[in-house]
């Protein structure tokens, strides 16, 4: 995710984007990788951006999301 935010120029200031990211990761955990942008902003709502808005974010979680269905699961071990 962190890296997808970096390549689509998600990060901002730093002040919001540790509150983007690990609800983000929990979005694509919850709701799959097939995320589209109205979902993606629903589930933004209420995160307030001091320096701009949604649409690079937005771009970064899509393309996360993507990214971790290309991935294997990791498994914690034992």
């Amino acid at each position: 995710m962190q890296a997808a935010f970096r390549e689509h120029h998600g990060l901002q200031c730093g002040y919001c984007t540790p509150g983007t990211i690990m609800p983000a990761v929990d979005l694509v955990r919850r709701k799959g990788n097939a995320l589209d942008e109205h979902t993606i902003r629903h589930e933004l709502e209420g995160h307030i951006r001091r320096c701009t808005g949604y649409h690079n974010i937005v771009k970064a979680i899509a393309s996360s999301a993507e990214a971790m269905a290309a991935e294997p699961q990791k498994v914690a071990a034992e």
